[in-house]
């Protein structure tokens, strides 16, 4: 078992860690986790894994990160080795590790039915197999009911892997095992033999407290807006029969899911009797820059119609600015300007060769 959150009893930190891998997970508030890893390694100059030919935000949403991914990356910073990885991939720990060295693994999960009605709605799932919105039935209650047919229908791997199972396949687990026992097991102690911390959604600030204390960070450094918060259209009720037909779906994740929770619980009483003062005095802080930031009457929907993102007020303080970005954006362009002026010095180098012969 690695060092984990509840192993940091020091009351202080000599430094504040740096190299930290987070498998981002979908619909689990991953976004907003990841926005707040970003601004912490552009306010310090670290360099991100970033694929170089596509999005930064993802390298693939169902193979696993390997050799290949690791030579078709976007340089690090001059003089920089890379820090982070915070892009979309399902996880290859060793691979990963041959690209970022001693580095602290997290990722965060959410409970199966809540994660799986929120991949339904924000990925607009309905259209994808074609469910007549327009009836009085509720389109989810319509896929749920049938869901064999609708399984039949999935020719690509992306949907096969998104609807069922999704939070344990990032994590380790190939679709053709969702159904093996000893292999769910396996991938579960494997994740916790990995993975240094695993943030719960449901208990998001909580989290982000035991995260501060694991990478000896400061309050300042793990402020967040909500991220890519769903339009409330894509929403859908849950009553006890989907509730039931979503963990029959989603068994494999459910497991992972009540494992780690109960890990998590132990972090909490690990952290110490002032775990629920440090929990206030954040709540506090985002109370505070909630207030300062935000125009809460006001947001706009974007991203084709999926998502509430958050308006700040005309006199909002600079900040506001920095913590309301999901930064992904700014991370290409980062290292896309620093891989453009290698190419560009290494042409004149050669052009500078040929001259001197």
């Amino acid at each position: 078992m690695r060092a984990s959150a509840s192993d940091l009893q020091a009351p202080t930190c000599d430094y504040p860690l740096t190299n930290v891998v987070f498998l981002k997970t979908y619909k689990t508030a991953s976004t907003t986790v990841s926005s707040i890893l970003i601004r912490h390694g552009l306010r310090n100059n670290l360099s991100f894994v970033l694929p170089s030919h596509h999005n930064p935000g993802w390298f693939s949403r169902t193979e696993r990160f390997n050799s290949k991914m690791a030579k078709q990356l976007l340089p690090p910073l001059p003089g920089t080795q890379y820090n982070m990885l915070v892009s979309h991939v399902p996880f290859n720990k060793q691979a990963i590790d041959k690209v970022i060295r001693n580095a602290t693994y997290i990722t965060i999960l959410r409970h199966p039915v809540a994660n799986y009605e929120s991949i339904f709605g924000f990925m607009k799932i309905a259209n994808y197999f074609h469910i007549n919105q327009n009836t009085s039935q509720d389109p989810f209650e319509v896929f749920l009911s049938n869901t064999t047919m609708y399984f039949k229908r999935i020719n690509d791997s992306y949907h096969k892997t998104l609807l069922s199972n999704r939070q344990i396949f990032d994590v380790g687990l190939d679709l053709k095992n969702y159904n093996n026992e000893t292999l769910v097991d396996n991938v579960i102690q494997q994740a916790s033999d990995e993975f240094d911390f695993v943030l719960i959604a449901e208990y998001f600030d909580e989290s982000l407290v035991l995260l501060k204390k694991l990478l000896c960070w400061d309050f300042k450094d793990i402020m967040y807006f909500q991220q890519n918060k769903r339009n409330n259209k894509l929403r859908f009720d849950i009553d006890d029969w989907k509730r039931q037909r979503i963990l029959e779906i989603n068994k494999a994740d459910y497991k992972l899911y009540q494992h780690f929770n109960k890990t998590f619980w132990r972090e909490v009483e690990a952290y110490g009797d002032n775990f629920h003062e440090d929990l206030a005095t954040f709540r506090d802080m985002l109370l505070k820059i909630q207030s300062e930031c935000v125009d809460e009457d006001k947001f706009v929907i974007d991203y084709k119609g999926r998502r509430n993102a958050t308006i700040l007020k005309n006199n909002a303080p600079t900040y506001c600015n920095d913590i309301s970005k999901d930064g992904f954006d700014n991370l290409g362009n980062k290292q896309k300007a620093t891989s453009s002026n290698l190419t560009k010095k290494r042409k004149f180098t050669k052009q500078q060769k040929k001259k001197s012969h």
